[in-house]
């Protein structure tokens, strides 16, 4: 395993590291992280990696531009291979919120990154030696992100590789390389490749021309780049949400001693997995006679003494989210503001740009959005209140992704017509394209 050293590293810094997954996945752990701020950032950002004697480097144009770059002393040995950003791969598979992963190698030390809404934290993607300095970079991290989320894996090795490393790396994650080299060698070089270029032009125009247009056009790159975000937003619409609920109601409220206490669901791909917890009310209450009423197709789990837990799939309950079509713009906020008297609470959150990563040309270079292709934008949507007020959900005409759905019991929450004592809470996020 070769070392990997960053430009202009200090001393306090560890290593990167290149950990090979597959012949096709091979992942530099370790690059160093800096903001580009302005215009142009491929331009400014190549310019940058050249400046710190980049060998290697990744440019991040949204939603906030930031330069990855690192100098590997192998690269010519490493040049027929492509080389991955693990960072930016990680980026890649958790497009939304703040979080953290914390990896420990058994011959590197702890590998900790972090994102924010799409963008590597530029104090992560470090190897430490120990675990509690690791430690001093989350609780960093988590002061300035309070929301913060950290996922502590298991040691591992390139045979054993964590899910999410196991995902093979798109054009986005993959580092292009940024040559050296000496003044009067390069000068020679670009001398008579002008030259050459020169005299070979004419005879190779027509067949440059066709090899360009027999390539994937900018739309359709940005169509698949467009899709690969959508795919962690499917869609929930009120059809879908009726389904879920549904299913809530085959959940017995009280049964064989046993009481229901809340219900709570989250969304994988285009189903829902749902879970039930139930407590222990009477002393002779038993596992088995929650088990006997539990529903068709559900699955009863023992908890411990006083609690157990029934789980539950809903299928068909979401569709693909299409970011390429434009959606006709609704005043969804005028009726949020309607239905706000019979729930609890509703909470919007401040517009944000949805965050898509730019596809590279067949140069490296980041392709501009064709003005067809509408820009999104997301707020996160919280809403609590009676369980009857999901009803006035349905018009609701706005793309929607329900992150979190749940159902508490005898809480006795709310005032007036918002009072109930089957109260629900819905945690996601609503989209629209910007103006």
């Amino acid at each position: 395993m070769p070392d990997l050293q960053h430009p202009r590293a200090s001393a306090a810094q560890a290593q990167s590291q290149l950990i090979v997954i597959r012949e096709d996945s091979r992942f530099l752990f370790g690059l160093q992280w800096t903001p580009l701020v302005g215009g142009r950032p491929s331009q400014i950002g190549r310019e940058r990696a050249r400046v710190l004697n980049a060998s290697h480097y990744l440019i991040r144009g949204e939603p906030g531009a930031v330069l990855g770059y690192a100098s590997i002393c192998a690269a010519k040995k490493q040049r027929i291979y492509p080389l991955y950003s693990a960072a930016m791969h990680y980026v890649c598979t958790q497009p939304t919120g703040t979080v953290a992963c914390v990896l420990p190698h058994r011959e590197f030390g702890f590998w900790v990154v972090a994102a924010h809404e799409g963008t590597v934290l530029v104090q992560s993607d470090k190897w430490f030696a120990s675990l509690e300095q690791a430690q001093e970079l989350l609780n960093a991290l988590t002061a300035r992100f309070p929301q913060l989320t950290v996922c502590w894996l298991p040691t591992f090795e390139a045979t054993t590789p964590p899910d999410w490393l196991c995902v093979r790396p798109d054009s986005q994650s993959r580092l292009s390389t940024l040559e050296r080299p000496a003044t009067f060698k390069l000068s020679f070089a670009l001398g008579l490749l002008t030259l050459l270029s020169g005299l070979v032009y004419y005879s190779t125009k027509d067949s440059v021309n066709d090899s360009f247009e027999s390539g994937p056009s900018a739309s359709a790159l940005w169509g698949e780049a467009m899709q690969r975000v959508a795919s962690t937003y499917p869609l929930h619409t009120a059809v879908h949400i009726a389904r879920v609920v549904e299913y809530w109601r085959q959940a017995p409220l009280r049964v064989a001693g046993w009481k229901l206490k809340r219900i709570q669901c989250e969304p994988k791909g285009l189903e829902w997995r749902c879970l039930a917890r139930y407590q222990r009310e009477h002393r002779l209450a038993l596992n088995k006679g929650l088990e006997a009423n539990t529903p068709v197709g559900w699955s009863f789990l023992p908890f411990d003494l006083e609690h157990a837990l029934l789980t539950w799939t809903v299928h068909d309950a979401a569709s693909l989210f299409d970011l390429t079509l434009v959606h006709e713009r609704e005043d969804w906020m005028s009726y949020l503001q309607q239905i706000t008297p019979i729930f609890e609470t509703v909470q919007v959150g401040v517009a944000t740009r949805l965050a898509i990563a730019a596809p590279l040309s067949g140069q490296g270079a980041p392709l501009e959005r064709p003005s067809a292709i509408p820009v999104w934008q997301k707020r996160s949507l919280s809403l609590k209140g009676p369980l009857r007020s999901v009803a006035a959900l349905s018009g609701l005409r706005v793309p929607l992704h329900w992150k979190n759905l749940s159902l508490s019991v005898d809480v006795r929450s709310g005032h007036g017509i918002a009072r109930s004592q089957l109260v629900v809470q819905f945690e996601g996020d609503l989209f629209e394209t910007s103006h």
